[in-house]
């Protein structure tokens, strides 16, 4: 059996995004490799592949504990119907949201998984490079369109045959060889991605759900000591 088909996605939060890449991995090896220029696009080319399927996604897939209290969520899919009502208005922005000038302490500003990584960007952030602000709260939304095509969502859900996760790329890189040359950094990111989760899919396939409102970004175990 050649085992599951290993999806990752570099997400983009522009309205019209340019810098969706998403890269496929089967049997170890590269089965695709595209641009795309919808957000829609990359999650339904995933809910329609057959067999088991891993799948990881470069954006948030939720906020600090805090914020999702002060909103009213008591679960994460609660938070995700706020994105989906709220988002836009939030990206206006609204606080705590920001483009020019952040207010929000520095302690209230990530998420506890996101402390382990230094060059991490807050969810409130909307401004300069490698911000996931927008992307992550245009992203939210289309969680529960995985879920609904039946897809766990770690670490919410437990593994299943069908998973999806967040993954960080810039940490995920450092893991596995180079598959370049690349047409891009998105496709870079993409493809780097598809091969780590290919390569700890067994792993993956043991997770555990967590608990709490925040998430957690993937990473294999033996990167996390």
């Amino acid at each position: 059996m050649p085992g599951p088909t290993v999806f990752a996605v570099d997400w983009s939060g522009a309205r019209r995004p340019k810098g969706i890449w998403l890269a496929a991995v089967r049997g170890g090896e590269l089965v695709e490799s595209t641009p795309l220029s919808r957000r829609e696009a990359a999650v339904d080319r995933v809910v329609t592949e057959r067999g088991p399927v891993i799948a990881g996604f470069d954006f948030s897939f939720s906020v600090p504990e805090w914020f999702a209290h002060d909103l009213g969520c008591a679960t994460v899919d609660d938070v995700w119907s706020a994105a989906a009502e709220q988002g836009e208005a939030w990206l206006q922005p609204t606080p705590p949201f920001w483009r020019t000038r952040c207010e929000v302490p520095p302690e209230r500003r990530f998420r506890r998984c996101e402390t382990r990584f230094p060059t991490a960007k807050s969810v409130f952030q909307l401004v300069g490079n490698g911000q996931v602000g927008a992307g992550s709260v245009r992203g939210m939304p289309l969680l529960r369109t995985l879920r609904a095509a039946g897809f766990a969502v770690w670490p919410f859900d437990a593994a299943s045959d069908r998973t999806v996760l967040e993954i960080y790329p810039s940490a995920l890189r450092p893991l596995v060889s180079d598959h370049g040359p690349f047409a891009s950094n998105d496709e870079r990111d993409a493809v780097s991605s598809a091969f780590a989760l290919w390569e700890f899919r067994h792993e993956i396939a043991r997770l555990p759900a967590g608990v709490g409102l925040e998430g957690d970004v993937w990473m294999p175990l033996s990167a996390r000591r």
